[in-house]
């Protein structure tokens, strides 16, 4: 059953993390503070703390404020963040800032977006735009910023950037700083490993798995993806769709999906041969079993549309699996022909939305081109090229860069 294999997917043993290499301490170092939230598996604090891993390596004076998360009933025991005892360990050992401390940089990166004054010398604050561009802001708005030029606004993508704009940031504050990968974990794993996993969790040597890891909100496209899926499996009898949701932080299940497709044209899709083999998965998996799920899919596909970077396709491309994504949005930054494919879109901008609408044909076509012909995409080069470009360590010290 589905529930089985996702035990058995839990239950592999823990990720070994990596420990900050000694350095001595120059008398002066500069003084940051970053202001977040860790423990979580939200994205947020997922690239919170792999850029404290990576700043905890540098010679700075590094100090962290934990800012409240938006809803009390998330937590670091339902919504754990899946990293590594040691990781969490150097990711806990960074001293707590002191209230009336004051620092060369303050770095905020959470929810809402908090613009609040501060009395250091530089002021950062990630902010990211995905379909909205009224965007949740306190202590401050987009038309104060022009005379505050201490303040410049991070954000992981060109499209990203270009919502920030049009809801009334200057262009000059906007710094692009993408997301990266742990390439300790996020890696193509050993043939023997590979088929290893494919006996313990009972997958057939013919079956073609497609999977999405999200949060499962409207913005993903998760209803073109299982309508894709539906009518393929007419003809690929073998192939399977897994969905990974978030539904501890937001309470939204792939499953709400079906019930959607059913009551459109495409319903006639929607019969129990279809449903049996899509695999809805709930639980949290730490950050290595995530791999072995990237590992074990043939193509990862995200027919989004709007996101303001995307990890997960770039973390499922680091492990050598193609990926599906559209053409036009914040993808585009890392996106290249030997990841995989792009879904053509059209875009559409209102006075407060602006979006991509996936082609279900276009999607459907790129799909097939994957099943027909799953190694010409994806695999070693693939996996290279976003573990030569995109390592957590490379990002970071762009981030340390223009910190500094």
């Amino acid at each position: 059953g589905h529930s089985s294999v996702v035990e058995r997917l839990v239950a592999n043993e823990k990720v070994e993390g990596s420990t900050p290499f000694a350095r001595s301490k120059p008398e002066k170092m500069l003084k940051i503070c970053i202001e977040g939230w860790r423990g979580i598996n939200h994205s947020y604090s997922i690239v919170n703390q792999n850029q404290l891993i990576e700043l905890s390596k540098l010679p700075i004076d590094l100090r962290f404020r934990d800012v409240s998360f938006p809803d009390k009933n998330w937590n670091n025991n339902k919504n754990a963040d899946g990293f590594s005892k040691d990781d969490k360990r150097i990711v806990n050992q960074i001293q707590k800032a002191k209230t009336d401390e004051i620092f060369d940089v303050i770095y905020r990166i959470s929810y809402p977006f908090n613009l609040a004054k501060t009395k250091s010398k530089k002021h950062f604050v990630q902010i990211t735009s995905e379909r909205n561009t009224k965007l949740n802001i306190i202590n401050g708005s987009p038309s104060d910023l022009s005379n505050r030029q201490f303040l410049k606004i991070i954000t992981p993508s060109i499209w990203s950037k270009n919502g920030l704009i049009k809801t009334g940031f200057n262009e000059n504050q906007i710094i692009i700083i993408p997301h990266g990968v742990n390439n300790k974990i996020f890696r193509k794993i050993s043939e023997n490993e590979f088929n290893n996993l494919k006996l313990k969790l009972n997958i057939k040597n013919d079956d073609f798995i497609l999977t999405n890891v999200s949060a499962m909100t409207g913005n993903k496209g998760i209803h073109f993806l299982i309508t894709a899926y539906a009518i393929l499996k007419q003809k690929l009898k073998n192939l399977k769709l897994i969905l990974k949701d978030q539904s501890g932080l937001y309470n939204i299940k792939g499953q709400t999906y079906i019930k959607i497709i059913q009551d459109t044209k495409y319903s006639k899709f929607m019969t129990d041969d279809v449903l049996k083999d899509i695999i809805f998965i709930s639980d949290n998996l730490d950050l290595k079993t995530l791999n072995q799920l990237y590992n074990l899919s043939n193509c990862y596909v995200s027919p989004y549309k709007s996101e303001g970077f995307n990890l997960p396709p770039l973390e499922a491309a680091a492990a050598g699996t193609p990926i599906i994504v559209t053409k036009g949005g914040s993808t585009d930054d890392y996106f290249t022909s030997e990841l995989g494919l792009q879904v053509e879109s059209n875009f559409i901008e209102t006075e407060d939305k602006r979006f991509l609408e996936p082609n279900l044909d276009s999607l459907i076509d790129c799909i097939t081109k994957v099943y027909n012909d799953t190694k010409n995409y994806g695999q070693i080069e693939g996996s290279k090229t976003i573990q030569n470009n995109y390592s957590w360590t490379k990002i970071t010290r762009k981030l340390y860069e223009v910190l500094k």
